[in-house]
């Protein structure tokens, strides 16, 4: 039995699935199987996973998406941890085996994650997770509630903890069913974050972290649904669920009032304020949302000129006011 089966989930990833199986091959932990699912692609992927097939346990199947793909492949791991690399991404060579490293020393902890880095071609985006979130770690349910600073190619999971929740498969569209999986697992098991970079998450057109829109939204609120539904804490505590909920409404709504999207702004700022009727941010933002678009797109080409950096007359200036080069 190998101790750790790491997952990748692939569609139609022929432009980067040989550098993620090769990121994972180079790890200087080498006890591990991979379990690689061809969710139903269209493009050379199958080609591109010929050479690899003494290497990996392959999985063909129709299109079901990537919450049904990586519960596919829980189902067929037989490691005592489970850890997922989407196939896009790239694992650093010292990943595994810090993770296993920790995990046998610390048995009581569900998950092991690491820091990440966000690029994109050439261009490094975000250096690291704690850019954006306030990473902790042990009992962080209510913090992961409000932010998730769990990347699913840095997860790595203790197997047991599978017998507990339920899988990744959520009825499409699916958006944030990784998160939904740590939140359920952080219901009964300590988390811990290695705070150092040890995956470099890929982004680009096609990724999942690229796409946004109402879609998300509507996933992002289901998902809280099912969380009050599933997890014994946050149905005893719906303040919580509520005050997540908010947040989602306010910020999306927020994006797009600044974007002029008046009706879709007025749709969730409404939903917001359902939430927490007495915000008067909230409420505020509900009114100007009533305001005519002309006007509304007046007012952010006037606060764009005004923001701009006015340029200085003078010696210290001389080559902005026309001087020599």
């Amino acid at each position: 039995m190998p101790q750790v089966s790491v997952i990748i989930p692939v569609y139609n990833g022929e432009k980067y699935i040989e550098e993620a199986l090769e990121s994972a091959f180079a790890q200087t932990f080498q006890d591990f199987e991979v379990i690689v699912i061809n969710d139903g692609s269209t493009d050379a992927t199958e080609e591109r996973l010929a050479k690899y097939q003494d290497r990996i346990v392959y999985v063909k199947q129709e299109n079901r998406g990537l919450a049904a793909t990586r519960g596919v492949g829980v189902e067929k791991a037989r490691g005592e941890f489970i850890a997922f690399l989407d196939a896009d991404d790239i694992w650093l060579p010292t990943k595994l085996e810090r993770q296993v490293e920790f995990a046998h020393a610390h048995p009581e902890y569900g998950i092991v994650t690491t820091d990440a880095l966000n690029f994109e071609g050439d261009c490094l985006i975000t250096s690291s997770l704690k850019d954006w979130y306030q990473v902790s770690s042990g009992w962080v349910l209510e913090r992961l509630l409000f932010g998730n600073w769990i990347s699913a190619s840095a997860a790595m999971i203790r197997r047991e903890c599978f017998d507990k929740v339920s899988t990744f498969d959520v009825p499409p569209p699916a958006f944030g069913e990784d998160w939904l999986m740590w939140m359920q697992i952080a219901a009964y098991y300590p988390i811990f974050f290695i705070d150092k970079v040890l995956v470099r998450r890929r982004l680009h057109p096609e990724s999942m972290s690229s796409q946004g829109g109402e879609i998300q939204f509507q996933c992002l609120l289901r998902n809280l649904e099912i969380l009050r539904e599933k997890i014994p804490q946050l149905k005893a505590r719906p303040d919580l669920i509520d005050k997540a909920a908010f947040r989602i409404c306010f910020n999306r709504g927020l994006g797009d009032l600044r974007a002029v999207r008046l009706l879709r702004a007025r749709e969730k700022l409404r939903r917001a304020v359902g939430y927490k009727p007495y915000s008067f941010k909230a409420l505020l933002l509900l009114a100007v949302s009533y305001l005519p678009s002309s006007l509304l797109g007046a007012i952010k080409s006037g606060w764009k000129r005004a923001s701009r950096p006015q340029s200085r007359s003078g010696p210290d200036n001389a080559r902005t006011a026309g001087g020599s080069r």
